[in-house]
């Protein structure tokens, strides 16, 4: 009889355990009895660009740059990758530290440049073109510089297509983020909530004309680590946050409102000497 009490105590208990179900508004406990309310998950972020070059329209050469917060600008045996086709004729890669490399692990700073090494046993053309990226903002170009005619091409829109002399260049061409233009104030608007980048004063600024709640504001860098945080904000018209100790780079930023809905806008920060 107690065998059989026991036994139908513990499938009613399995039973009520199976029913339970969380939703989006089911509130999560952190353990002290008080509802969870810690920063978003943070972007799924793991920056990189493919960097796709067509030689003589025979053979195409795809370069690999990563973003991981590791890397350094030189050689870095986790993440850097040799170029073992050595025997090639024609052929381009990343310029490391005096080493071809077809793989290249960096951390993003928006004011690197990437040297590239090219090669050619005869006159050749080279066209290159971004044929796949992740983690970078819509808005933002991804330039080659060609320093023979000191010209920046956005090769995320349009392939640049140029004739490389015989030998080997590792002077001539970079991979850039900008163009040496100043970057101003980068706006964007979601509905009536408006989320700007003041490089000039190193403030983000964000308006909010309905006077809606916020109840917090996030930063994450291109990595997914959180670099601001601030919480009951309330309503206001205007908010602004310094980002005078942050690197330069693609940013991006989240307020929270009061009823838990999420405003987000990627930003780029260009803070001199960062």
């Amino acid at each position: 009889m107690k065998k059989t009490l026991l036994l139908l105590y513990v499938l009613l208990s399995f039973q009520s355990f199976s029913q339970i179900h969380i939703d989006a508004n089911t509130p999560i406990y952190n353990g002290n009895g008080d509802n969870y309310d810690g920063p978003p998950t943070p972007p799924p972020l793991i920056p990189y660009l493919k960097l796709n070059t067509i030689i003589n329209n025979e053979f195409t050469r795809e370069l690999k740059l990563i973003f991981p917060y590791e890397a350094t600008d030189g050689v870095d045996s986790d993440f850097d990758v040799k170029n073992m086709d050595g025997d090639y004729p024609q052929d381009i890669s990343f310029w490391i530290e005096d080493g071809d490399y077809v793989i290249q692990g960096l951390n993003f700073n928006l004011s690197k440049k990437i040297p590239l090494s090219v090669k050619a046993a005869v006159s050749s053309k080279f066209k290159f073109y971004i044929s796949e990226n992740d983690g970078f903002d819509d808005g933002q170009p991804i330039y080659i510089y060609d320093a023979l005619y000191k010209s920046y091409h956005d090769i995320r829109n349009t392939p640049y297509q140029v004739v490389v002399a015989p030998g080997k260049d590792t002077g001539r061409f970079k991979i850039s983020f900008t163009n040496n233009a100043t970057l101003g104030t980068n706006n964007a608007v979601s509905s009536t909530f408006f989320i700007s980048q003041d490089n000039k004063s190193q403030v983000l600024n964000a308006t909010n004309p309905n006077n809606k709640i916020m109840k917090s504001f996030w930063l994450y860098d291109i990595h997914g680590r959180c670099v601001i945080s601030k919480d009951n904000l309330s309503a206001q018209q205007n908010f602004s946050f310094s980002t005078s100790g942050l690197s330069s780079g693609v940013y991006l930023a989240i307020f929270i409102t009061g009823n838990g809905s999420k405003i987000t806008q990627k930003i780029i920060i260009s803070n001199s000497g960062n």
